[in-house]
């Protein structure tokens, strides 16, 4: 757009109301401005015996009182408009009118009352002229033809009657018009650096709303995620879980070397599912914020003890040796999550030790505890090592890649490549931090800044797995309701393999008819929208003593069933549960209910 085009041609439909709301950020100041360079021309016309009294009154009237309150009515009526009625163009059509009258008005005093005789007050007039139209340009270069009707009207003016008065005025005249050429420029100039303004803003607005859209529509999925996964959730675990118990008590010594193997491929991918199918539930409930920190005080020592007990099977499998290093020392932490961040450790550290030794050990330094998970595999090269904690990375012989969903049998094992990255944000959670020490001789990972804390109570001294089964479960009553037939049959079995006395339910109605004593209940949480895993349990201890020890198993991992089950005091599961995960809860409850017998004696 050339500069006659800038002050003639209507201002672009889409950009009229962002010069109007920039116009209305002008300071007022300008008012005050305005009023005393007026009553500077008017003090020099009183004193012009060429100059009619009515019309210094009129001009005094009409510049200080007239002018502001017509600028500031177009200010106040523009912003209580409504955005339909605001018709911007009209607005601007006012403007023109209202910076014209006042541009010919000035023109008009100075024209009468310009008195080149007096050179003291010739010069204030003319530098009023000069500095009143070079200001214009700071309030209406937004709206250019109003500004070319003040400044052209008001200069212009002044320009003829220098011309009129002969000699070297016309000089000053020819100047005149070069000033009003100069400042038709800049204005132009300050039009254009205002568009560009606009312009970027704009872009700047729409690139914001693409991101709070973009944002809305990353929400919208992540909540159709969760609604998806909370819904499926129950019914994907229910055949995972029956699948798994059942597989424990099938009579694999009658079976020959080839149905044993193929009995073992079966368990090791179904192992492999759960891991995989927990882990992206677990990524979900972290990135939903559902996750809280339950901080308590436990004994470190005997936590860590029974994880390595758990993963002693599949080290054997592995043909790797797990060694512990732990004092008898309190921590004061989330045990649930410590746990399972040295869970996913230590399953990595046995799945890369290569047939060696995987050795847990804990560090105390000023009363701040460390857990470090050690392996003497082939160890991570340093430009891979910023990746292992990221999702879905894994390193095999050194090398990262991205899981793939075309694993070999031989290369199931591998997960997604969660672990590390389940890690990692479980340590965030709880202010936590990971230091990662690797070479050719292996890894060591380490949970750092857990607070030590003393121990109120001596625990028991550990024992070995074979031990616990026998001593705590063996004979023990335990009875186990669930609605559904397969999960149901399952966990018997499993329990009775165990040593266990099992009855079972499998609604509400049917613990009237169960014999008891129980020493522990065992419970789904979901059975229709009548009642649910916490009033089974209720009714139980109404039955059979307010005592009874109970285990809630859930395939809801909602974070309100966590918190429903929580307040109720009762131990949480979810499915699919491994038979190592079940046997490591009773061991949990009924190690507690001795703890708790010795404290009552």
């Amino acid at each position: 757009m050339g500069l006659f085009d800038a002050f003639i041609r209507p201002l672009a439909a889409d950009r009229v109301r962002e010069h109007i709301n920039l116009f209305l950020k002008t300071p007022v100041s300008i008012y005050w401005g305005h009023i005393a360079s007026a009553a500077a021309l008017l003090y020099i016309a009183v004193q012009n015996a060429a100059v009619p009294v009515w019309f210094v009154w009129s001009w005094g009237v009409l510049q200080i009182v007239g002018y502001p309150g017509l600028l500031e009515l177009w200010r106040l009526s523009y912003q209580r408009s409504t955005f339909e009625n605001k018709k911007p163009y009209l607005w601007i059509q006012l403007m023109d009118l209202l910076s014209f009258g006042v541009g010919a008005s000035w023109g008009v005093m100075l024209f009468i009352s310009l008195n080149p005789d007096n050179v003291a007050h010739f010069a204030i007039q003319m530098s009023i002229a000069a500095g009143a139209t070079s200001a214009a340009t700071r309030s209406l270069a937004t709206f250019p033809r109003s500004f070319a009707l003040y400044a052209v009207s008001f200069l212009g003016l002044l320009a003829v009657r220098l011309f009129l008065l002969g000699d070297d005025f016309i000089v000053l005249a020819g100047l005149v018009l070069v000033f009003l050429a100069m400042l038709l420029r800049y204005g132009y100039d300050v039009l254009q650096s205002v568009s560009q303004y606009i312009a970027i803003s704009n872009e700047n607005l729409d690139l914001a709303q693409r991101y709070r859209d973009a944002a809305d529509e990353a929400d919208h999925a992540n909540r159709e995620k969760t609604r998806l996964l909370a819904a499926a959730s129950h019914d994907l675990r229910q055949p995972i879980h029956a699948i798994g118990l059942h597989m424990e008590t099938l009579p694999t010594a009658l079976m020959d070397d080839r149905g044993r193997e193929t009995m073992q491929r079966i368990r090791s991918s179904l192992q492999t599912l759960s891991k995989l199918f927990n882990s992206l539930l677990d990524v979900g409930l972290l990135d939903s914020g559902k996750i809280q920190v339950r901080n308590g005080r436990f004994d470190l020592q005997d936590m860590l003890s029974r994880v390595v007990d758990d993963y002693e099977p599949l080290a054997e499998l592995s043909h790797v040796s797990l060694t512990l290093e732990c004092p008898r020392v309190g921590v004061m932490g989330d045990t649930i999550l410590i746990r399972r961040m040295v869970q996913n450790l230590l399953s990595n550290a046995i799945r890369h030790a290569e047939k060696g030794t995987v050795r847990v050990h804990v560090s105390n330094r000023y009363g701040r505890l460390s857990i470090a998970v050690a392996d003497d595999g082939a160890g991570i090269a340093k430009e891979h090592q910023a990746l292992i904690f990221e999702e879905f990375t894994q390193i095999s012989h050194g090398t990262p890649r991205l899981s793939s969903s075309h694993n070999t049998v031989a290369s199931q094992d591998k997960g997604l490549g969660l672990g590390l990255a389940i890690v990692r944000r479980l340590a965030d959670l709880q202010h936590l931090t990971l230091d990662l020490q690797t070479g050719p001789t292996g890894t060591c990972l380490s949970i750092n800044g857990l607070e030590a804390a003393p121990l109120t109570a001596l625990t028991e001294q550990a024992i070995t797995p074979s031990e616990r089964i026998g001593a705590r479960f063996k004979q023990k009553r335990i009875l186990v309701v669930d609605d559904d037939q397969e999960s149901l049959k399952a966990t018997v079995n499993l329990l009775n393999k165990w040593g266990c006395q099992t009855s079972e339910a499998r609604h509400m109605a049917d613990l009237d008819s169960v014999e008891g004593p129980f020493d522990l209940v065992i419970s789904d949480h979901s059975f229709g929208a009548d009642y649910t895993g916490i009033d089974i349990v209720k009714e139980a201890r109404r039955l059979f003593g307010p005592s009874l020890k109970a285990l809630i198993v859930s395939g809801d991992s909602s974070g309100a069933v966590k918190n429903l089950i929580s307040k109720a005091g009762l131990l949480l599961i979810y499915k699919p549960v491994q038979p190592v995960q079940l046997r490591s809860a009773m061991l949990d409850i009924f190690l507690s209910s001795n703890a708790e017998d010795k404290d009552q004696t």
